[in-house]
């Protein structure tokens, strides 16, 4: 159940979120103007604009990050919400079946008004529990069914991963009956660790994989799908039926190439120290940590208060202390204020006693 936050009390958040001297959130954020002093850096002797997506600029980083997934081949689009959809559409044109498999807390659910459906002529069957990593086919599958859509960590509960022997089962199940199966990989970056394995062997498992640059990598915006050549000259021409294929997008790839190249060396690091982070939190009376034991660079904290009160209590401790240790609540169930803790390059800037001193002090403010 989505947070009921007023919008003046979300306004103040970020008025002191924005002037706070230290955040546990995400990567650093910079000015728009440091971020393009940075970008014009970046840009090597001689390198050009990308123009309609041909060109070494947009061309070379797609052919990078199809290696490291371990694809044939991959397609620079704007945003996710383009990608997977599209996706799932080439799916069910090679099988002729508009089935799509999805978990009831996957984002195509939740937060895309159901575009899948309504743009994309594609049906969704949710499966699974809600709270629960659970995978979402055996035996037997809808007649209709064309792909599975698994989200890698799931957000909506946490960064919880399936365990890998039952990932690999749903995979071998999926192809054996002509089923692909989609890897919604927003936050793909921080599953290797969890996993022990790398990019590619995950990948593996998946016929076509959707990443994001803004979310663990700190970039402006962009995705990439990946998958067979043949797969990714249709989603060449899916781009440009939906307009996705943009004259072009050299600020956001040179970003993504920054951000691949600074962050990706740090998930496992990320990981190893969220985990850490929750297991010390656990300890602390007043809050529940979800999972209990953090499988990635992510968890969520519960509070035993509504979420417009806990965001008053936020931003009366920011205000107070210059440190943010929380974002508003995202959701609220059964009373409980539900907060996502995302761990990157902010949060290992200081050990973890900094933030759990912060967060025993903001718990005596409940």
């Amino acid at each position: 159940m989505t947070a009921s936050i007023t919008e003046k009390t979300k306004q103040a958040y970020s008025r002191v979120a924005e002037q706070a001297s230290s955040s546990l959130l995400r990567q650093p954020q910079r000015s728009m103007a440091d971020e393009l002093h940075l970008l014009a850096d970046e840009i090597k002797q001689n390198e050009k604009r990308d123009v309609y997506g041909s060109g070494a600029l947009i061309n070379d980083f797609e052919g990078e990050v199809a290696k490291l997934l371990g694809k044939p081949a991959a397609l620079f689009l704007p945003t996710g919400t383009l990608a997977q959809p599209l996706a799932l559409r080439i799916h069910a044109d090679q099988r002729q079946r508009n089935g799509v498999a999805l978990h009831p807390t996957s984002h195509l659910m939740l937060h895309e008004q159901m575009g899948f459906e309504a743009l994309w002529g594609l049906n969704g069957t949710t499966t699974g529990e809600a709270g629960s990593p659970c995978l979402l086919y055996t035996s037997p599958s809808p007649r209709d069914l064309g792909s599975v859509l698994l989200e890698l960590p799931m957000r909506e509960i946490g960064g919880q991963l399936p365990n890998w022997d039952d990932l690999v089962s749903q995979s071998e199940w999926a192809r054996a009956n002509d089923i692909a199966m989609h890897l919604d990989g927003a936050r793909l970056w921080q599953v290797p660790a969890a996993y022990d394995c790398s990019l590619a062997e995950v990948c593996e498992l998946f016929d076509s994989v959707y990443v994001s640059f803004y979310k663990d990598l700190g970039a402006i915006s962009g995705a990439v799908l990946a998958g067979s050549e043949a797969f990714i000259e249709q989603a060449k021409v899916w781009a440009r039926r939906a307009g996705g294929n943009v004259i072009t997008q050299y600020p956001q790839i040179i970003s993504a190439r920054r951000g691949l190249r600074e962050n990706l060396p740090l998930m496992e690091d990320t990981v190893n120290y969220s985990r850490a982070l929750g297991d010390a939190l656990n300890e602390l009376n007043g809050i529940r940590v979800n999972p209990e034991k953090p499988q990635t660079a992510m968890f969520h904290l519960h509070f035993a208060i509504n979420a417009e009160d806990l965001s008053r209590k936020i931003i009366d401790y920011v205000s107070n202390t210059g440190v943010v240790i929380l974002p508003l609540p995202r959701a609220e169930i059964s009373g409980e204020a539900i907060c996502e803790i995302p761990i990157g390059r902010n949060a290992m800037s200081q050990p973890h006693s900094f933030w759990l001193r912060h967060f025993k002090a903001f718990i005596e403010t409940l």
